[in-house]
Protein backbone atom coordinates (compact mmCIF):
# COMPACT_ATOMS: atom_id res chain seq x y z
CA UNK A 1 0.00 0.00 0.00
CA UNK A 2 2.55 2.52 0.42
CA UNK A 3 4.27 2.21 -2.60
CA UNK A 4 1.11 3.06 -4.31
CA UNK A 5 0.63 6.08 -2.30
CA UNK A 6 4.30 7.12 -3.22
CA UNK A 7 3.56 6.82 -7.35
CA UNK A 8 0.45 8.67 -6.46
CA UNK A 9 1.82 11.05 -4.96
CA UNK A 10 4.52 11.45 -7.43
CA UNK A 11 2.32 11.51 -10.42
CA UNK A 12 -0.01 14.05 -8.95
CA UNK A 13 3.35 16.19 -8.53
CA UNK A 14 4.56 15.33 -12.24
CA UNK A 15 1.34 17.02 -12.89
CA UNK A 16 1.45 20.22 -10.90
CA UNK A 17 4.46 21.02 -12.51
CA UNK A 18 4.14 20.33 -15.58
CA UNK A 19 0.45 22.34 -15.33
CA UNK A 20 2.49 25.15 -13.64
CA UNK A 21 5.10 25.51 -16.16
CA UNK A 22 2.17 25.79 -18.54
CA UNK A 23 0.55 28.67 -17.08
CA UNK A 24 2.98 30.75 -15.07
CA UNK A 25 4.58 32.02 -18.65
CA UNK A 26 1.40 32.71 -20.22
CA UNK A 27 0.00 33.99 -17.29
CA UNK A 28 2.75 36.34 -16.16
CA UNK A 29 3.27 38.19 -19.97
CA UNK A 30 -0.66 37.89 -20.40
CA UNK A 31 -0.65 40.01 -17.16
CA UNK A 32 2.13 41.94 -18.20
CA UNK A 33 0.39 42.74 -21.80
CA UNK A 34 -2.57 43.76 -19.64
CA UNK A 35 -0.36 46.20 -17.29
CA UNK A 36 1.67 47.56 -20.54
CA UNK A 37 -1.35 48.55 -21.92
CA UNK A 38 -3.51 50.25 -19.24
CA UNK A 39 -0.38 52.26 -17.75
CA UNK A 40 0.79 53.47 -21.00
CA UNK A 41 -2.69 53.85 -23.13
CA UNK A 42 -1.39 51.13 -25.76
CA UNK A 43 -3.57 49.19 -28.54
CA UNK A 44 -5.21 46.20 -28.34
CA UNK A 45 -2.29 45.06 -30.28
CA UNK A 46 -0.11 44.84 -27.20
CA UNK A 47 -3.03 42.52 -25.60
CA UNK A 48 -2.47 40.53 -28.79
CA UNK A 49 1.15 40.09 -28.89
CA UNK A 50 1.25 39.12 -25.51
CA UNK A 51 -1.39 36.58 -25.66
CA UNK A 52 0.44 34.92 -28.14
CA UNK A 53 3.96 34.93 -26.66
CA UNK A 54 2.39 33.94 -23.43
CA UNK A 55 0.89 30.67 -25.43
CA UNK A 56 4.31 30.22 -26.89
CA UNK A 57 6.75 30.78 -24.28
CA UNK A 58 4.28 28.81 -21.97
CA UNK A 59 4.18 25.61 -24.23
CA UNK A 60 8.23 25.71 -25.11
CA UNK A 61 8.07 25.72 -21.37
CA UNK A 62 5.98 22.30 -20.75
CA UNK A 63 7.59 20.64 -23.53
CA UNK A 64 10.47 21.05 -22.49
CA UNK A 65 9.67 19.83 -18.97
CA UNK A 66 8.17 17.26 -20.52
CA UNK A 67 11.50 16.17 -22.37
CA UNK A 68 13.48 16.68 -19.39
CA UNK A 69 11.51 14.08 -17.53
CA UNK A 70 11.49 11.76 -19.84
CA UNK A 71 15.12 11.62 -20.41
CA UNK A 72 15.33 11.79 -16.55
CA UNK A 73 12.96 8.79 -15.85
CA UNK A 74 14.44 6.31 -19.34
CA UNK A 75 17.00 4.21 -18.16
CA UNK A 76 18.81 3.78 -21.58
CA UNK A 77 18.82 7.77 -22.34
CA UNK A 78 22.25 7.87 -20.73
CA UNK A 79 21.37 11.28 -20.09
CA UNK A 80 19.22 10.76 -17.32
CA UNK A 81 19.70 10.46 -13.14
CA UNK A 82 19.01 6.88 -13.17
CA UNK A 83 21.79 5.25 -15.65
CA UNK A 84 24.58 7.66 -14.14
CA UNK A 85 24.26 7.49 -10.51
CA UNK A 86 22.74 3.73 -10.01
CA UNK A 87 19.82 4.47 -8.30
CA UNK A 88 16.88 2.66 -8.50
CA UNK A 89 14.71 4.15 -6.89
CA UNK A 90 12.89 6.36 -9.48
Amino acid sequence: MPKKIIRVAYGMNFLMQAIFSLLCPAGLLIAGGWWLQNRFDLGKWVMVAAIILGVLTGMYSFFSYLLKTAKHIDPTSGKGDAKNDGRTDL
